[in-house]
């Protein structure tokens, strides 16, 4: 009896699967639009994703432009150490992208370097060292050295950060595993013959658990994301 209500439960996973498939298949093939509905639905999820730094790929963007503001802070002061000017030192070392784009631009016309790294700080804090070091050293001594302490404490600061992340690790995959258990319990019942479904969907009070169970761990998810996102966003 289990073993026909798995196959049929696969059956019907097979039947929903399917449409979509080919619906995919054939915007692949054909270049078939999407709908501008759901794109534009799709583009705001998106961005909203993004400007919370939700999810996995969102940590990866940013440990990466960390990685590359680290490179050029360290790339700035080797060149100053080499005896490169300033502004000449600030455009070789600023990668591709630049990682300070309006202290480039400031570089090239003559205008405040400091002033562009305050600007550019919002995508990379510790610019706003950079750029009180410059204030303090582009016209005298001791800029090099202040610039290979900021690169320093950057680097010491990074290694507690990815340290943190690879803690924080475990307790997202245990979230994620405790929001996939109700999921599994109905499979369960299904291969049991209890009919979860039918009386999940069928009945006033199984629709009510339905609505508070999702409601309950989509809460859950969130609140887990945002005290972790919380304790990186401090580091």
């Amino acid at each position: 009896m289990s073993l026909v209500a798995a196959v049929l439960a696969a059956l019907a996973v097979a039947v929903m699967v399917a449409p979509v498939g080919e619906r995919r298949l054939r915007r692949l093939t054909a270049a078939e639009p999407e709908p501008a509905s759901w794109t534009r639905v799709r583009g705001m999820a998106s961005r909203w994703w993004q400007q919370r730094g939700i999810g996995p790929g969102s940590r990866r963007r940013r440990t990466q432009q960390r990685a590359r503001v680290l490179q050029a802070i360290g790339a700035l002061a080797a060149e100053l150490e080499a005896g490169a000017a300033p502004a000449d030192a600030l455009l070789r070392a600023q990668g591709d992208p630049s990682v300070w784009p309006q202290a480039a631009a400031a570089a090239r016309w003559g205008a405040g370097i400091a002033e562009g790294l305050d600007a550019d700080a919002h995508a990379a804090p510790v610019l706003v060292q950079v750029a009180a070091c410059w204030r303090v050293g582009s016209r005298g001594a001791g800029l090099v050295e202040a610039i290979e302490h900021v690169a320093a404490s950057a680097r010491a600061a990074e290694d507690v950060r990815v340290e943190m992340e690879a803690q924080l690790a475990g307790p997202r995959s245990t979230a994620r595993l405790l929001s996939s258990l109700p999921v599994v319990g109905l499979g369960l019942g299904l291969m049991l013959g209890a009919h979860p479904l039918d009386w999940l969907l069928g009945t006033v009070p199984g629709r009510l658990c339905l609505a508070v169970g999702v409601t309950l761990t989509l809460v859950g998810m969130w609140w887990t994301g945002r005290i972790a996102g919380g304790v990186e966003r401090r580091l």
